[in-house]
């Protein structure tokens, strides 16, 4: 019996632990890097004041246009240089950061990062038991 109840408090408290780690779950992947955006294309790539609005468009498209500006820097163009200085994986999360209207999930961020933890390997183990 104390075994029972000791078993239920470690899974409570474990719970607990899981819940409290949700609601500090990461910001979406690729917010920060498109936070350096934010200064002309606004909060979330919600635009003001005639620059272009980059929320809601489509990730290839953002993609494309920055890896072109990336390629072919323009020392007159603040684009041109912005783009050069993020690598090609960090441009796809800022496209789709901004394709989703900066509401992307943090699903594929968590799963991505229990893998590189090996939170996965071991919940398995403890199910092996």
């Amino acid at each position: 019996m104390k075994l029972i109840r000791m078993t239920l408090s470690g899974a409570s408290a474990l719970a607990l632990l899981v819940a409290a780690a949700a609601a500090h779950a990461a910001p979406p992947a690729g917010r920060l890097l498109a936070a350096q955006c934010a200064q002309c294309h606004g909060t979330n790539g919600q635009a003001v004041s005639g620059m272009e609005k980059l929320a809601g468009e489509s990730e290839g498209e953002i993609y494309k246009e920055l890896l072109e500006m990336k390629a072919r820097i323009k020392p007159d163009e603040i684009m041109h240089r912005q783009a050069a200085g993020y690598s090609d994986a960090q441009i796809r999360l800022i496209a789709r950061y901004f394709a989703t209207g900066g509401k992307t999930s943090t699903t594929t961020v968590s799963t991505s990062s229990t893998a590189t933890t090996g939170t996965s390997s071991r919940s398995r183990s403890r199910n092996d038991n």
